[in-house]
């Protein structure tokens, strides 16, 4: 895993492992929205605590995408900002203005009483009111798509903060320790009005300041990222051991609360994915993933199931930025099939997941293999011939960097 000798262009190394890590995390940030869309969280303690435990794919997200940025410039002493850019907004930026577009007249769609049970109004639409409600969701991201602007802002910070830290070395312990006492007060300051400021959650979700122990750790750890690696795989039975206590915690604090115990709302995690009981657990989570990654990718696994592996991770981006067309409209089927009544809330959960990844993947296969990959789907166009992950099939030359996880600005 060694870094390429080419300076400014950064590193072509593939690091399939955390590739690998990629339909993992999607699962995660899919079963997050399921359910939402599909449990009844208000009264469900088990659906609460679901909840609570997919909430970490977002931190995890951010870790992955800010570590293999930094893993790509290791070599370098500073950022060519033309490359670095161009790339950068053609991995995100592009992508992430083509699915503001999309999701504009989606999140106007109204019930219908016909097939497919949705429409548009035009009036939502083509209208001042509707020229508001696009460039408010430009502004602050549509539902998930804020994942991407959280990671846009990141990115103008990157380049000050790389050079930083690849100039003086022996501030990366105090920028980690740093990052986690903002992490756990960053929080309480703006919610409890300590500064003058009150912050809603959904701004407060919005900003690159609200994950500096994710962001920042993940710049740090790829400088070290053999050493991470293999302290992580050494490591790999504690930490499977201690993520469960340490998700333990954050549920029965919920429970607690939620049966008439006065907590602090800065620590219940219920409703707060920021609250610093949950933040061991995330960080836990994140290594389990890691390993999750490792294991897929292992020469003892079968060709069969790293072939469909790789393949999951090339669609992941895909996945993921389309994942709440598909949400919204199997909750709308739901609805006027009556499903919520009918069927138990976990079996249509479990089913909005499979069936939002089987189409977030077959909708990101099949575009791969068109002009519009790029733009909507963030990566390369690929042949028809490898649209069926076959453990012998030949891809020719290999899309380096699909989405966030972009590895050379080449």
């Amino acid at each position: 895993m060694s870094s390429s000798t080419e300076t400014p262009r950064g590193t072509r190394q593939r690091l399939d492992h955390v590739d690998a890590m990629r339909p993992i995390k999607q699962t995660a940030v899919i079963s997050t929205h399921a359910l939402i869309y599909f449990s009844p969280l208000s009264t469900s303690f088990a659906a609460a605590s679901m909840l609570t435990l997919t909430h970490f794919s977002r931190d995890a997200f951010l870790f992955v995408s800010a570590c293999m940025l930094a893993y790509s410039y290791r070599g370098s002493e500073k950022v060519a900002l033309g490359p670095y850019w161009k790339r950068r907004f053609m991995a995100v930026g592009l992508v992430y203005l083509v699915w503001t577009v999309i999701y504009f007249p989606i999140a106007a769609a109204q019930n219908s009483a016909t097939f497919p049970f949705l429409k548009i109004p035009g009036s939502a639409v083509f209208s001042f009111t509707g020229l508001h409600n696009l460039l408010f969701n430009l502004g602050t991201g549509y539902y998930h798509l804020y994942f991407l602007l959280v990671l846009l802002e990141f990115y103008v910070l990157f380049p000050y903060i790389f050079w930083f830290l690849q100039r003086y070395p022996r501030s990366r312990l105090a920028v980690v320790v740093g990052s986690v006492v903002w992490q756990v007060f960053f929080p309480i300051i703006i919610r409890r009005d300590w500064i003058g400021v009150i912050m809603s959650p959904k701004i407060e979700s919005r900003l690159v300041f609200s994950y500096p122990l994710y962001l920042l750790g993940g710049v740090v750890c790829a400088f070290y990222l053999e050493r991470f690696h293999d302290w992580v795989v050494r490591h790999r039975t504690g930490i499977l051991v201690a993520t469960v206590p340490l998700a333990v915690v954050p549920l029965v604090v919920d429970y607690l609360a939620t049966h008439g115990t006065r907590l602090s709302g800065v620590l219940v995690p219920g409703g707060n994915p920021f609250a610093a009981l949950v933040i061991p657990y995330n960080v836990a989570a994140i290594l389990v993933v890691y390993l999750l990654g490792v294991y897929l990718v292992s020469p003892r696994r079968s060709a069969r199931t790293r072939a469909i592996t790789a393949s999951g991770s090339e669609a992941a981006y895909g996945i993921y930025v389309s994942q709440m067309v598909w949400i919204i409209v199997e909750a709308r089927w739901a609805q006027h099939f009556n499903l919520y009544h009918r069927v138990p809330w976990l079996v249509l959960m479990l089913s909005a997941l499979v069936v939002t990844y089987a189409l977030g993947w077959l909708f990101s296969a099949l575009c791969a293999r068109t002009p519009l990959a790029r733009p909507v789907v963030g990566r390369a166009q690929v042949p028809w011939r490898t649209l069926w992950p076959h453990p012998n099939a030949a891809t020719g030359e290999p899309d380096f960097g699909e989405g966030p996880l972009n590895l050379t600005d080449q």
